[in-house]
């Protein structure tokens, strides 16, 4: 009941109530109006807040939470990584891919024969256009056109405050040179050094997923893709998955005759194809040092471990061996140095994958590696 309902009230009394009654009941109506004018604020406060609870509760759908913790996990310390303000960048880039692939074998009497084979290196230059995180260029390989047909060479990463991935696709049907060669009589290790050997063709897919654990300090981006600028210097753990299928096909007898003529290769280095499906985890660590004023020297190492399926023949025509589970090594390594004043950037980038396959008396290791050297601007708020 409102404080005006209990004066209307009293009008109405006043014509009907005796006389001396009026005074006691205007007493204590009197006494009583500083609490009944306490009650009556409690009570439209009390109105008013469950008013306001009810107009602004909203329920959210699946897709608005999902975006919204999204949201949270890519917040980030605006004290250690600064955001670009820009949509477009626009660079040269020039790639230099390495690569070697080594098999070894090591018989019973712990005697060890290893071979090494490099494809020639390629040296690609070309244009990039980015907008914001994604980046679409293409190189031209200025440094072995003859042989393009014969190589295929792509690699793709994505870099973001709290996941990153690298995709990998490597194929080469016979472009190798042999490099070392140990464990052979009467033959130095660099005896065949760059002869051009055609006896090995391989194919390899790889895809590699991680999760950055400091991402609201630490920023690959800023070391790799030049979308934020590392500030502060910060470390992070890095956790993931990787996944790669590798084809290797090998003919020994394509192999130098002087190689083998006093020291026969042995039986494990016999083989005719070789095919690896190999499933791993990754632990690791990074680090981005920002040692002066937009400069930026960055460096992580991620170890792998897993198993690799292995399946293949000794000599061509034959019936495959039987499926082989095996304990598979490897890392991803990456290096970065960069200048990044906010309008421009000038770097120098690493990335090392390295594949290990092992079995009884047989390794076999294929290393890939890319140096990234690039100048950019940023453009269009």
């Amino acid at each position: 009941m409102s404080i005006a309902s209990l004066f209307s009230m009293l009008g109405r009394l006043r014509f009907s109530i005796p006389h001396p009654c009026k005074k006691t009941i205007y007493l204590l109506f009197g006494l009583s109006l500083p609490f009944l004018c306490a009650a009556q604020t409690t009570q439209e406060q009390q109105t008013t807040i469950v008013a306001d609870t009810t107009i602004h509760v909203e329920k959210k759908n699946f897709g608005q939470r999902l975006k919204q913790i999204i949201t949270q996990l890519n917040t980030i310390d605006t004290t250690y990584i600064q955001p670009n303000d820009y949509t477009w960048t626009a660079m040269m880039q020039n790639t230099n891919f390495l690569h070697f692939v080594s098999f070894s074998a090591t018989e019973k009497n712990k005697e060890r024969q290893s071979l090494t084979f490099f494809p020639r290196p390629s040296f690609k230059i070309g244009p990039f256009l980015g907008w914001r995180w994604l980046f679409l260029g293409y190189t031209i390989d200025i440094g072995r056109i003859q042989k393009a047909g014969k190589n295929t060479e792509f690699s793709l990463s994505l870099y973001s405050n709290l996941v990153g991935g690298d995709f990998v696709y490597l194929k080469n049907k016979g472009d190798f040179q042999l490099q070392r060669t140990v464990g052979f009589q009467g033959v130095s290790p660099r005896t065949f050094h760059n002869k051009n050997f055609d006896g090995l063709q391989m194919y390899l897919i790889s895809f590699n997923l991680y999760c950055i654990f400091n991402h609201k300090k630490f920023s690959y981006p800023a070391a790799y893709n030049q979308s934020t600028i590392q500030r502060k210097s910060a470390g992070t753990l890095l956790f993931g998955f990787r996944y790669d299928h590798q084809k290797l096909e090998f003919d020994y007898t394509k192999l130098p005759p002087t190689l083998t003529q006093q020291t026969p290769l042995f039986e494990q280095l016999k083989i005719a194809n070789r095919t690896y499906s190999n499933y791993s985890i990754s632990a690791g660590y990074a680090y981005n040092w920002a040692f002066a004023r937009n400069c930026l020297l960055a460096g992580s190492f991620t170890p792998t471990i897993g198993l690799s399926f292995e399946r293949g023949r000794k000599v061509a025509g034959t019936k495959p061996d039987a499926q082989a589970a095996n304990l598979n090594l490897g890392f991803v390594g990456r290096v970065g140095l960069v200048w990044n004043t906010g309008r421009g950037f000038v770097g120098i980038s690493y990335i090392s994958q390295l594949y290990d396959y092992r079995r009884k008396g047989f390794t076999a290791i294929n290393s890939v590696n890319f140096i990234n050297t690039y100048a950019g601007f940023y453009f269009g708020k």
